[in-house]
């Protein structure tokens, strides 16, 4: 038994040994200012770390090791682990390029407009596209194992004990969980950037410069409305505010 012991322990000795804390600092190839929330993920031991508000990290890596560096608004990095004692990285930022929205076969009058909103009766299929709109990409969701509304349920505590408990104290689980929301809430940025924007206002009412930024303010569209509506919907609400907001000017 105290050979196995022994065994056991020279192994682990052996293993502490080569492990070391790579410490480093993460900034922008574009000025130079440090990145928060920066994922470096060790895929041969299996790690991870990320990046504090200075851009510094503390990594166990080995030379050889492989590592990735990513974060939503940067390219992802990958490189492998030489003799470095501090690893200073850089990332570029990345550029998100929206697909083209395009509006076509849209009624010429508001008439127009309404009257085909009442022709076509109630739309029940939430993916509906009117008028040659393009469809949208699915938005952006959590993976149900780093959900809070799931891990952090009373359910998920009976059923899975061990489980919640792990959850509720790993600082990694905690990073994770962050990524993924802001993984999550880009994906619904980009969708609702693609289902109301200045283009299809300007398409939809004829409005250009200062009057399309003062309309836009006013209507002021509630990124939850735009987020569950259709583009059907949406365009409706457009409408529908730019008769109020016509009139209040023409008042004023």
């Amino acid at each position: 038994m105290k050979t196995f012991l022994l065994f056991i322990f020279l192994i682990f000795s052996t293993f502490g040994l080569h492990a070391q804390s790579l410490k480093g600092e993460v900034t922008s190839s574009e000025d130079g200012l440090p990145i928060d929330g920066v994922h470096l993920v060790n895929t041969t031991a299996n790690n991870m770390a990320v990046s504090d508000e200075n851009g510094r990290f503390m990594l166990v890596a080995n030379k050889g090791d492989t590592i990735i560096a990513s974060n939503i608004n940067f390219n992802t990095k990958q490189f492998v682990i030489n003799d470095e004692q501090f690893l200073s990285l850089t990332l570029n930022p990345a550029m998100i390029q929206l697909d083209e929205v395009r509006v076509s076969n849209m009624p010429d009058t508001e008439a127009e407009f309404r009257k085909k909103i009442i022709d076509m009766g109630e739309v029940e299929n939430e993916t509906f596209v009117p008028f040659g709109m393009t469809p949208n990409k699915s938005q952006g969701s959590i993976p149900k194992n780093y959900d809070p509304d799931y891990t952090k349920s009373l359910a998920y505590a009976i059923n899975k004990p061990v489980s919640f408990i792990v959850k509720k104290l790993s600082k990694k689980h905690k990073n994770k969980v962050k990524y993924y929301q802001t993984v999550a809430n880009q994906g619904n940025v980009i969708a609702n950037n693609k289902k109301y924007n200045s283009e299809i206002v300007t398409e939809l009412t004829g409005l250009k410069g200062d009057d399309l930024v003062h309309f836009m303010q006013y209507l002021d569209l509630d990124p939850a409305f735009i987020k569950r509506s259709s583009e059907y919907e949406i365009a409706a609400r457009i409408l529908k505010g730019y008769e109020t907001f016509k009139s209040e000017n023409q008042k004023g």
